[in-house]
């Protein structure tokens, strides 16, 4: 057990010391009201995420927050709890309260617990929780070493049974049992995000135990494993190297098959790798924006069906539809909401853009009126990842030059939408006698077309005279009354 002092104080301030390496540990503020209530009561233990990140020296700001308590019972914490905030139980057998405190984020706050399994799967198993179970018994069932490390508020000391410190500062990912991806295979997914998010070695035997349960990711749902790839998309400096380790590991054909079907496919000379090392090097080199890095991840994909060879090269014509749709089928089967499915499939479509100085200004304002302007800067960003990807040069200096035409375009108040336009469907309903339907957004997707070609006819004189020539009032057959 690593041992840590509070340091004189009388408040709590959050701050201790390890004697044994005579440095402080910080949580980076001052209790909470909430947390001295508990401590006048009970054991408090803040536990899991929350300390690994503490000791990786993030300043007490963690993604996961949990804590443990010992030494009272159900209906006395909820007591202490209710006073500060709002609690819901998270199922009898977890034994698990969400406690959201006043005017702040929620909290996990559960007893010490203790499973056994009673099958594959990672809901077969008994759970006992109790305030009297050691807190190390719970610290040992937990995923990986570096994980299991509790902070007892109380008496300001390191509990760490299986030597997670340790192993955070040798960088490296060691799960806690061999039961452990058995008992709960998202674990192995869980640790490729750690170990890609903190910069860690899986430890050999971690490696060999993740290579030999791989197939039982088969078993897990698609919106858990959504959720472990969106962290380490999110939180990761390089998250393309994640799907490296999963490839290396026989992992990926389990996540992401489409991905793993890429490996070795040769490209043309404008590319020095194949596509899947294009693929996660353009993740890597994409903005820390979750919607750009699954385009940067997926925007090639449909290389492989598209390859064909004409006139002695290598060509992919149409791969960024074929792209666009793997990227659907990929996102949908995760059980992304619609709308980010549309979007990272719509950046991926429209990622071969290139803006040349021979473009027109309504060239540029018909580009813009396709992808949106909503969509630019994450198109630029795309564009950006992609040729950085592959060694280009000189794509900064394109994008940049592209970026100056748009704005331009853009600064001279353009229209680019239907909305803009001086008109509207009731107008042409009224002039023309057609009724509401496909014929009338037919009609206004043609003036569009126009006054993205002339912006200076967008007036509703000129625009209610071109309707009137182009397009006659619907015939309306006169009946005869006998």
């Amino acid at each position: 057990m690593n041992i840590v002092k509070v340091l004189p104080s009388e408040t709590r301030s959050g701050t201790f010391r390890r004697m044994d390496a005579h440095s402080e540990i910080s949580l980076g503020r001052e209790f909470y009201e909430w947390e001295n209530a508990l401590l006048a009561e009970c054991g408090l233990f803040l536990v899991g995420g929350a300390v690994r990140d503490i000791l990786l020296g993030t300043g007490g700001v963690s993604v996961d927050t949990d804590y443990l308590v010992s030494g009272i019972d159900p209906p006395g914490l909820l007591d202490i709890l209710n006073r500060f905030g709002r609690t819901d139980l998270v199922g009898k057998s977890f034994g698990v309260i969400k406690f959201t405190p006043d005017r702040s984020d929620t909290v996990d706050i559960s007893f010490p617990r203790k499973e056994e399994s009673t099958g594959p799967g990672h809901r077969d198993f008994s759970v006992r929780f109790d305030p009297d179970i050691p807190v190390e018994e719970d610290l040992v069932r937990r995923d990986y070493t570096v994980n299991s490390i509790a902070l007892d508020l109380g008496k300001g000391q390191l509990v760490d049974p299986l030597g997670g410190r340790e192993d955070l500062e040798k960088r490296l990912l060691r799960v806690n049992r061999n039961e452990s991806f058995i008992e709960d295979p998202l674990r192995i997914l869980r640790g490729v995000q750690f170990m890609t998010r903190f910069g860690l070695s899986v430890e050999k035997d971690t490696e060999r135990l993740m290579r030999k349960y791989a197939d039982t990711l088969k078993t897990v749902s698609m919106e858990r494993i959504r959720l472990e790839l969106n962290k380490m998309m999110t939180y990761s400096e390089r998250p393309g190297d994640g799907f490296l380790f999963m490839h290396e590991t026989g992992i990926l054909p389990y996540i992401l098959p489409e991905l793993e079907d890429t490996w070795g496919i040769e490209q043309n000379e404008f590319h020095i790798d194949d596509i899947f090392v294009h693929s996660v090097k353009c993740c890597n080199l994409a903005d820390r924006n979750i919607e750009v890095r699954w385009a940067a991840l997926l925007h090639d994909l449909g290389k492989k069906k598209m390859k064909k060879t004409v006139d002695d090269r290598v060509v992919f014509y149409g791969h960024e539809f074929e792209s666009s749709n793997i990227s659907k089928s990929i996102l949908n089967r995760l059980v992304f909401p619609n709308s980010f499915v549309k979007y990272v499939s719509h950046l991926v479509l429209h990622h071969m853009f290139y803006i040349t100085d021979e473009w027109s200004d309504a060239a540029v304002r018909r580009f813009i009126a396709k992808v949106g302007l909503e969509s630019l800067d994450d198109l630029f960003a795309l564009r950006m990842a992609d040729g950085s990807s592959k060694g280009d040069d000189k794509i900064a200096s394109e994008v940049e030059i592209s970026r100056k035409r748009v704005d331009a375009v853009i600064s001279a108040e353009a229209v680019f939408k239907r909305k803009d336009l001086a008109i509207n469907g009731s107008d042409i309903i009224r002039m023309t006698g057609e009724s509401p339907g496909r014929k009338i957004g037919s009609i206004l997707g043609e003036i569009l077309d126009m006054v993205l070609e002339d912006p200076d006819i967008n007036t509703a004189e000129r625009l209610e005279a071109i309707v009137r020539e182009r397009y006659r009032p619907a015939r309306r057959d006169q009946g005869t009354v006998q």
